[in-house]
């Protein structure tokens, strides 16, 4: 297996929390409205993160 960059998965799982956060975010006793597309920027996010960490950053922050 390739050697992961630990910094784009750990930068990652947290843009994920953050947006899901925010995406979910409505007032009390209604659902939050927004367009299916904008929910598939979680994991398209995710993976430019990670790409550019694995290939175009190259610096891990957890292995110096």
């Amino acid at each position: 297996m390739k050697n992961r960059n630990i910094t784009g998965i750990v930068l990652a799982v947290i843009y994920c929390v953050v947006l899901f956060e925010i995406l979910t975010d409505a007032p009390p006793g209604e659902a939050p409205n927004n367009p299916l597309w904008v929910y598939a920027m979680i994991p398209l996010g995710a993976v430019v993160i990670i790409s550019l960490f694995d290939y175009v950053i190259k610096f891990d922050f957890f292995k110096k």
